[in-house]
């Protein structure tokens, strides 16, 4: 492969992975569990964000809109007093916001390093 095959490759690639025209988030979705949850759903048009509810040891996960992360909107709805929220707007970011490695990135990073080093 010549060198301007190889750059015009990384950036389709580059291209591909960040067009999201038409996209539907998608979250995870489960009520007051102790562990973390596998169960994942995609998000309603209209929500535009994922949620994390952390009370004590239990949480909550699901889709939200994001003009609605706020401490008394989330009061209201889940009737709770005390608890800490985190929202984010990329697929299954409402895992663990301690850690915010994407998953995605970090792929796209190893398939365009396998590119280079077979270009050079």
């Amino acid at each position: 492969m010549n060198k301007m095959n190889c750059i015009l490759l990384t950036v389709f690639i580059v291209l591909i992975a960040y067009c999201s025209s038409g996209y539907a988030l998608k979250c995870y979705v489960c009520d007051n569990s102790p562990v973390l949850c596998s169960t994942n759903a995609t998000c309603a048009h209209g929500d535009d964000s994922c949620l994390q509810i952390r009370l004590a040891t239990l949480k909550t996960y699901g889709c939200w809109k994001r003009s609605r992360c706020n401490m008394n909107e989330i009061a209201d709805d889940f009737a709770v007093d005390h608890f800490d929220f985190y929202c984010c707007q990329k697929d299954f970011c409402n895992e663990s916001p301690a850690i915010m490695a994407s998953k995605t990135t970090f792929s796209i990073a190893t398939v365009m390093t396998m590119i280079w080093m077979l270009c050079f």
